[in-house]
């Protein structure tokens, strides 16, 4: 037994003593084992795995077939919620055909942006699409897009780029729903002095009583534009003149009417012009020729940017203008979007073949942004942020940030193109070209994409807004 002393042993006083100690030690150790076992299993308990994930549920083979049937078909739709910098990203190719052509939207199309129907050989920009670096775009959905629109007016006030971002939305919603032109039937094609049908457009969707126009508005604000022809006296002046203090009240007037409101103007900015501020002269770009009277050269970045903060204080006030006149109950919140600046990409003379004879986009850093492009396009993304950040009751107000997407597409503009079979009677040295707007369908159909996500992200706020002010039972 432990402890006992073996027998037939002759142990001496010592070697008692020794004995009785050792007992005395194994005592202790015991009680010091016992206090160890509860530690241990403490710390057993606590340093345990996390248990692991139960099994899948059994299923049939037929079960577990449709419901993965069921996820290809019908997948969840994006959420509309979240931010994302869609500006950031690179344009990859795509098999997917575009969801309308130049023959099945022919009627709404300009026709110097048809470029299928003006004989434009080569489809390849066509099978590109936006890929963002931190979040996805989804395709062009138009049922998604009238759902958040439904009962609402969208209109696009600027030049013509605002119409052709205009009609693009026009066709990507007439793939799937009829569109009925209610304004701006006839006419020609939008471009003479005396042509205003075209500019101001009007489309009705009756499936979801939406409506779409367009409104010709190249200043954003109240402005003369210079006639075509140069005049013929020498030293005359040949300027676009601008208001920088003056609405255009050709659309600012009809503000209380639209709910979704999107700018977009830059390119005649480019252009000679004065500008006025409370009817003086206060600056000039590309200053009248000797024999006028002085004017200090200030160029068009500041001017610009004046005239988008000008446009948006007027809806800004128009808005609110309208609310303190309307019952509570029928004050409709609004929209405002700023789509940034759209650049060009000639190269050489605007008129020589080859101007914009590209037909790849540019890998990301193969072309450094211009200058002007930047300068244009921190104006309108600065002064939408700055408008949305003073706050107005009812108006939200967001920026649509394409000019560097935009600048990596020089392949999608119509070129030659911009008129019906240009080289049917071979090239010759001098051919006008456009490398401002783009061919339908083109890149510029991407703005839609990313705009269905902006409205999209306002109206399912302005319900959740409703929802939680509804009385409850």
């Amino acid at each position: 037994m432990p402890g006992s002393i073996p027998m037939g042993t002759s142990t001496p006083c010592p070697s008692h003593h020794f004995t009785s100690s050792s007992l005395l030690t194994k005592r202790y150790i015991g009680i010091a084992l016992y206090a160890l076992i509860p530690l241990a299993v403490l710390h057993y308990l606590l340093t345990l795995p996390p248990p692991l994930p139960p099994p899948p549920t059994t299923s049939s083979p037929s079960t577990s077939h449709q419901a993965n049937s069921s996820a290809a078909a019908s997948p969840p739709e994006p959420s509309a919620a979240a931010r994302c910098d869609y500006s950031d990203g690179d344009w990859v190719r795509t098999t997917a055909a575009p969801r309308y052509n130049g023959t099945s939207c022919g009627e709404t199309i300009k026709a110097g942006q048809n470029c299928e129907a003006h004989g434009r050989p080569d489809t390849g920009y066509i099978y590109w699409r936006w890929r963002p670096r931190g979040c996805a775009l989804p395709p062009f959905d138009p049922a998604a897009f009238l759902r958040a629109v439904r009962g609402r007016h969208v209109a696009f006030v600027g030049d013509s780029l605002a119409r052709n971002q205009c009609e693009s939305l026009v066709c990507l919603l007439s793939s799937a729903f009829p569109a009925q032109l209610i304004r701006g039937a006839g006419g020609g094609d939008g471009d003479g002095d005396g042509d205003e049908l075209r500019k101001f457009r009007r489309w009705a969707f009756p499936s979801h009583d939406a409506t779409v126009s367009v409104f010709w508005s190249p200043f954003l604000v109240n402005g003369t534009e210079r006639p075509k022809a140069r005049p013929a006296s020498a030293g005359a002046l040949y300027h676009n003149r601008i208001y920088l203090d003056q609405p255009d009240e050709r659309w600012v007037a009809e503000v209380p009417g639209i709910d979704v409101v999107v700018l977009s103007a830059g390119q005649w900015y480019l252009n000679p012009a004065l500008f006025y501020d409370r009817g003086a002269v206060v600056g000039c770009h590309l200053c009248p020729a000797s024999g006028q009277p002085s004017r200090n050269e200030t160029g068009f970045f500041g001017a610009f940017r004046l005239a988008v903060r000008s446009a948006l204080r007027e809806v800004v006030d128009r808005v609110a203008s309208s609310s303190s006149s309307s019952p509570a109950r029928h004050r409709r919140p609004k929209l405002a979007v700023v789509t940034t600046f759209s650049p060009a990409h000639f190269e050489g003379e605007w008129d020589s073949p080859t101007s914009c004879a590209r037909t790849e986009p540019y890998a990301r850093g193969e072309r450094e942004p211009l200058y002007m492009d930047e300068e244009m396009r921190r104006a309108g993304a600065e002064e939408a942020a700055d408008a949305a950040a003073r706050g107005a009751a009812g108006l939200a107000v967001e920026a649509l940030e394409v000019t560097r997407l935009a600048a990596m597409r020089p392949d999608g503009h119509p070129g030659l193109y911009t008129r019906a079979f240009p080289l049917a009677g071979g090239a010759r040295e001098r051919m006008p070209n456009d490398c401002v707007h783009w061919c339908l369908p083109g890149p510029i159909d991407t703005w839609n994409e990313i705009l269905l996500q902006v409205v999209k992200r306002w109206a399912d706020s302005v319900d959740a807004g409703a929802a939680s002010a509804a009385p409850r039972n």
